[in-house]
């Protein structure tokens, strides 16, 4: 998936529209300890994604959880050509 095509960090900026972004551990999804985690990402927030939160988590955005009419996103990452 997309934890491995692209390096660490990822970085988003959102530039207009609040939302919550939810993301799960994906070791231990399934658990009974395991909570989805819910981050409000309000308009012109940069979040940058590295180590635990880039690899071991899960994240998105549900329509739901978009919370104006519109919003507006960049997201950055740096992905190789080639493989190896």
């Amino acid at each position: 998936g997309d934890r491995q095509l692209s390096k660490e960090p990822i970085a988003n900026l959102s530039i207009a529209g609040d939302c919550y972004m939810t993301f799960v551990n994906q070791k231990t999804k399934g658990r009974t300890s395991d909570v989805p985690l819910r981050v409000l990402l309000p308009r012109r927030t940069l979040q940058v994604l590295t180590g635990k939160a880039r690899y071991d988590y899960s994240h998105g955005i549900r329509n739901q959880d978009i919370l104006t009419e519109r919003r507006v996103s960049v997201t950055m990452r740096e992905s190789p050509l080639h493989t190896k």
